[in-house]
């Protein structure tokens, strides 16, 4: 195995078992559901917890991102164990996350000048910046070196895609993260409104009149996107991902695969503090990004 570490902010959203497989280190964001007091997400503050306050209590939590002190003692011991640093951060559009790694890279370059440290923006967020983590992880263990996974995240990044539903726009309005999506009429009543998020940008991607409707909506821009492309379905890895609606992702998944038949679905997740914040629940989406064999194989 090549001897670097991998380490993800924490808006990637990935699940505990998979960051003890692939040996990931996350560092997360910080949570407020008082706007007074802020607890890092998962290590402090539970997501069942959370999730419980802000719908039964309809509160509208604030986040907070990890301070460069957080990333430097994050990466201090696998340097001082001699080991690379490849690090992934949530979009630079959506959170300053990006920033504060490139200055903790910084400041420890000058005390280990014979590490390699990559800082990533991910261009994404979720579920899309946790697959992009994953294959990184999969190269690792195939025995790459930290060189041809930052090459090719320079490719994956591009062409990953998030496609969602939110419940309401009020969270991302709140948030200040509408940007884009601000036109869409989300306050009329059992509009559900769609979004994309790609390149780092997130626009609206249009309405749907109920649930069920968005599911199709949402399962066929992911069809036109593969398909203007010119892809394969065969070179994605895809999962679902949802706020506080579990009993949604089996018929968005078989909706899905009406469209593309061939799909290939890792185990859905839970969408974290960080980013359901900003969305707020009734969230659900289809995360999807390349394989790293697609790129290496050109």
């Amino acid at each position: 195995m090549s001897l670097f570490q991998i380490f993800s902010d924490g808006a990637a959203d990935i699940p505990n078992q998979v960051t003890k497989q692939y040996h990931i280190s996350v560092i997360p964001f910080y949570v407020s559901l008082d706007q007074k007091i802020y607890q890092k997400e998962l290590v402090e503050l539970p997501l069942s917890t959370f999730y419980q306050k802000m719908i039964e209590q309809n509160l509208f939590p604030k986040t907070s991102l990890p301070p460069v002190q957080d990333y430097i003692e994050a990466f201090t011991p696998a340097l001082e164990a001699g080991k690379d640093i490849i690090c992934f951060t949530i979009t630079d559009t959506l959170s300053g996350s990006f920033q504060s790694a490139t200055t903790a890279k910084q400041m420890l370059e000058e005390n280990y000048p014979q590490r390699k440290i990559y800082i990533e923006n991910s261009w994404s967020a979720t579920g899309s910046q946790y697959l992009i983590v994953r294959e990184a992880a999969r190269m690792q263990q195939a025995g790459y070196d930290i060189d041809a996974v930052h090459y090719y995240i320079q490719k994956a990044k591009a062409d990953s895609r998030i496609f969602f539903m939110v419940g309401t726009l009020t969270h991302l309005e709140k948030g200040g993260r509408i940007g884009k999506v601000a036109a869409l009429s989300g306050s009329i009543l059992n509009i559900k409104p769609l979004i994309v998020l790609g390149n780092g940008e997130i626009n609206k991607a249009g309405i749907a009149r109920s649930r069920k409707k968005a599911m199709i909506k949402l399962s066929e821009l992911t069809a036109e996107y593969i398909q203007k492309n010119h892809f394969s379905v065969s070179d994605f890895t895809f999962t679902i991902g949802t706020t506080n609606t579990p009993e949604e992702v089996t018929p968005f998944s078989e909706i899905l695969k009406s469209y593309l038949p061939d799909m290939e679905f890792i185990e859905p997740f839970q969408i974290g503090a960080t980013i359901a914040t900003h969305t707020g629940p009734m969230t659900i989406g289809i995360c999807m990004n390349k394989k790293f064999e697609t790129y290496l194989s050109q």
